[in-house]
């Protein structure tokens, strides 16, 4: 396989989503008829994969699968999208994590997920080069919480010491999860001065305690400056349709991104700019929309494009994969 441009690390699950052709009860005892499955690789790992994949471009993957069926599936599902990048442990312990999608049509969708394996995963992997690893999440990683985000911070400390950069995303946090009255507050400023790209979704956020009541830009400014005074290079806050927010600090915290990506600090410093979403023709699913939106805006820094440009290539991305379009590797390669 060519050099790797990121490596893909956290967060790796199979996705079950039923064919939502109409109406379902949960009422005991009935049975509703519904469609096809379709069954994908999802998580910041699986999705991640098929953008990258999706736009012609090179990753390596690591995460954590149980020794079954459904962790075969995802091994042989990766390796088919990016053959040779596929870093797989295999947990003794856990079963593959998988989620069940539940998407109506014309409508957003909603998860029962089991973290399964990703419980086993500690960071203690091998390190590959790549220009930018990309963590996520650890929402859904819950040992990479431990000790105040100690695992975290160690990753990263291994992973800037070789003069890569680092991204950071989150994934929902659950209201019957353990994590979801963790210090993420503590955690975040433990893990952001080490963190080049924080790209969660302003309801991840809210889900973790971090953001506020609904989508008030007042509040999402807020909240970007708060994590940039906590350490972070690069805040990027998407907001589904809303579009996303993008704010970076100044070029003395960038240099160590922008050597990494061989960027140009200048395009990169000081921004403060929200981005609009890119026009849907046809709404088809959201699911793993925002983590196509972290890679192409990763992929669009690496292609030496300044901040702006990045996330509105990102937007332009996201919005194609929303539509089941094809990503069109040949116009950002």
């Amino acid at each position: 396989m060519p050099s790797p441009e990121l490596h893909l690390v956290g967060h790796v699950c199979l996705d079950i989503a039923p064919g939502m052709t109409g109406p379902v009860t949960m009422e005991p005892g009935a049975l509703s008829q519904v469609g096809a499955p379709g069954i994908t690789v999802g998580g910041a790992v699986g999705n991640g994969a098929r953008a990258v994949a999706g736009l012609g471009r090179s990753a390596v993957l690591t995460g954590m699968v149980g020794d079954d069926a459904f962790g075969r599936v995802c091994r042989e599902t990766l390796e088919a999208l990016l053959p040779g990048g596929v870093r797989l442990g295999t947990s003794a312990a856990s079963a593959t994590s998988y989620s069940v999608v539940i998407q109506p049509p014309a409508s957003d969708r909603s998860f029962w997920h089991h973290t399964g394996a990703n419980d086993d995963f500690d960071g203690t992997i091998d390190l590959v080069g790549a220009p930018i690893l990309h963590f996520g999440y650890p929402t859904l990683v819950p040992t990479m919480t431990r000790d105040g985000g100690t695992p975290t911070v160690d990753l990263f400390s291994r992973v800037t010491a070789q003069g890569s950069a680092t991204s950071l995303d989150l994934s929902y946090c659950a209201e019957n999860s353990p994590l979801r009255h963790y210090d993420w507050g503590g955690y975040f400023r433990a893990v952001l001065p080490l963190t080049d790209v924080f790209c969660p979704s302003w309801d991840d956020l809210v889900s973790a305690g971090c953001g506020g009541s609904g989508r008030r830009p007042h509040a999402v400014v807020a909240a970007a400056e708060r994590f940039l005074g906590e350490g972070a290079g690069i805040v990027l806050l998407s907001l589904g349709e809303d579009g996303a927010y993008l704010a970076t600090a100044g070029e003395d915290r960038l240099e160590r991104f922008c050597t990494a990506v061989g960027g140009d600090a200048d395009s990169w410093a000081g921004i403060r700019q929200w981005i609009p979403a890119a026009p849907v023709d046809r709404f088809v699913t959201a699911n793993g929309a925002g983590d196509v939106f972290n890679v192409a805006f990763l992929l669009g820094a690496l292609d030496g494009l300044g901040g702006i440009d990045a996330a509105t290539r990102a937007a332009e991305v996201a919005s194609r994969a929303i539509g089941g379009r094809p990503l069109r590797a040949e116009t950002y390669a």
